[in-house]
């Protein structure tokens, strides 16, 4: 499936560099920095942690995917609608730890597709 290997951006006014072409690609900025991306992060995962739509996924899962939609939690950020959270649970620890965390859809959301060789808008 093509879309299982994309990667996508944070949107944070970075610069990428096509591995395939050399094309230099100038990001969207919606985040001014980590600080706020982190704050954005920390306000999404508490809103969604509070549905029980979300919340169940932790019951009796080793590994969760958390596809969380801003509309669904009534977050509005620009350019981004959706992110997913992938967490591990800590056997011996019995936490969950983040593993990673990614935009998903949105316009201003760029992903890398490998099978085109391009960085481009998700949409």
């Amino acid at each position: 499936m093509e879309d299982a290997r994309i990667t996508t951006f944070w949107p944070m006014g970075q610069k990428i560099v096509e591995p395939k072409t050399g094309r230099v690609v100038q990001l969207p900025k919606v985040f001014r920095d980590e600080k706020e991306l982190r704050e954005f992060l920390d306000e999404v995962l508490e809103r969604a942690l509070q549905k029980e739509t979300y919340a169940s996924k932790f019951r009796g899962n080793d590994i969760v995917k958390l596809e969380v939609s801003l509309n669904d939690i009534g977050i509005h950020k620009e350019g981004i609608d959706s992110v997913k959270f992938i967490f591990q649970l800590d056997r011996k620890s019995q936490e969950y730890k983040l593993i990673s965390t990614h935009p998903v859809e949105g316009s201003k959301v760029f992903a890398y597709k490998p099978w085109k060789g391009v960085i481009e808008p998700v949409r």
